[in-house]
């Protein structure tokens, strides 16, 4: 922080320090003395004070003008769906415990209270992922010196909160699935989860270029997510995301059946589908079916676990799901640039190759 010094009419010296406000605008503060010497002495004694008592005096400012504050600053860069998170978890999900609170007020204890009732209706996931949030915005805070310790660290999760318990089809209970889509649009992202590993964002951003018929390969370049209210296009989730996998044979004949422009699953318009949309429609069509209930992200691991049964390594099922860490793809096996030909003969081999050009049917299923 900087200040200046000035003349004024009536022959003493005034020093000005600008201080900015969380709305954007700027304050100014003055010192005033009888020679320039003792007015610099003055004006840095004054912003000295200033930068102590916390950035641009904050410390009186509310979490969630601090939080406003943070999203504004320091996540200007980051993805609409990584800032749609953000705010779900500041806006929805912090602010009825401590949304009012002074940023300089809060400790440790109303962050462990706010946990402790949230984890009576929430996932452990969810736990997290608010309480990374939220200890960001007080990291920007002590950063900046408005208040001197973190309040989250040290916070608990509680143990006791029942996680998800994963439903992994097997190949017996994918098989009648893919029989009871086949011929119909809702076969092709079945077809490319349970087979290809694909996350549903990725599926619905997939358009016929990104396929290669003669080489049986699928470019992942793209994933469409629902953020406010629109779907938008996005880089796929990190930079090992961005790959090239060989598709089992039964996939790519399949696919070949539906082949046409734009979008590889779109709305009966043309125009971007999302997943959230498809798994709600994916659960129906399991309903209708008599088959057990999954998430359509299961069938990632559904995918995995076969890579897995049938000894595909860990560093080459990480490469086709698209993973940096191979840990998370340990995590989904109990989840793949250039995915060599052994994993997509493997693959291939799970279903049933009877029919496979059969003629497509008109959906009755969406």
């Amino acid at each position: 922080m900087q200040g200046s010094i000035t003349k004024r009419k009536d022959g003493r010296w005034q020093g000005t320090v600008e201080i900015p406000t969380l709305d954007g605008k700027r304050k100014r503060k003055y010192v005033y003395a009888r020679t320039r010497p003792e007015c610099r002495r003055k004006l840095n004694a004054l912003i000295e004070e200033i930068e102590n008592s916390g950035f641009y005096n904050l410390t009186k400012a509310t979490f969630l003008e601090y939080a406003e504050k943070w999203l504004n600053t320091y996540c200007v860069n980051l993805s609409p769906t990584t800032i749609a998170g953000y705010r779900r978890d500041i806006y929805t999900y912090a602010a009825p415990y401590i949304g009012q609170a002074k940023i300089a007020k809060i400790l440790p204890i109303h962050i462990q209270e706010m946990i402790n009732d949230f984890a009576k209706t929430h996932s452990e996931k969810s736990c997290r992922s608010l309480l990374v949030t939220v200890r960001s915005v007080f990291k920007y805070a002590v950063l900046n010196k408005s208040i001197k310790t973190n309040p989250c660290i040290g916070i608990v999760i509680p143990r006791d909160i029942e996680s998800y318990k994963y439903y992994i089809y097997s190949e017996e209970e994918y098989n009648a699935l893919l029989q009871y889509v086949k011929g119909t649009r809702e076969e092709i992202p079945i077809l490319l989860a349970g087979l290809c590993g694909m996350r549903a964002s990725e599926i619905m951003a997939l358009t016929w270029n990104d396929i290669d018929f003669e080489k049986c390969t699928i470019n992942i370049r793209k994933a469409n997510v629902y953020v406010n209210g629109q779907v938008i296009e996005k880089n796929t989730k990190t930079r090992n995301s961005y790959r090239q996998i060989v598709a089992p044979k039964y996939v790519i004949d399949r696919l070949s059946l539906y082949k046409s422009v734009g979008y590889v699953y779109p709305k009966k318009d043309g125009t971007a589908e999302h997943g959230g949309n498809f798994g709600r429609r994916f659960a129906r069509i399991l309903k209708r079916a008599g088959l057990p209930h999954t998430r359509f992200h299961d069938l990632r691991h559904f995918n995995a676990t076969m890579m897995l049964k049938y000894g595909i390594s860990d560093k080459e099922a990480a490469e086709r799901l698209g993973h940096s860490d191979i840990n998370m793809t340990k995590k989904y096996q109990h989840i793949l640039s250039n995915m060599k030909n052994k994993a997509a003969d493997v693959l291939n081999n799970i279903v049933n190759n009877s029919d496979v050009n059969s003629d497509v049917k008109v959906s009755q299923n969406r």
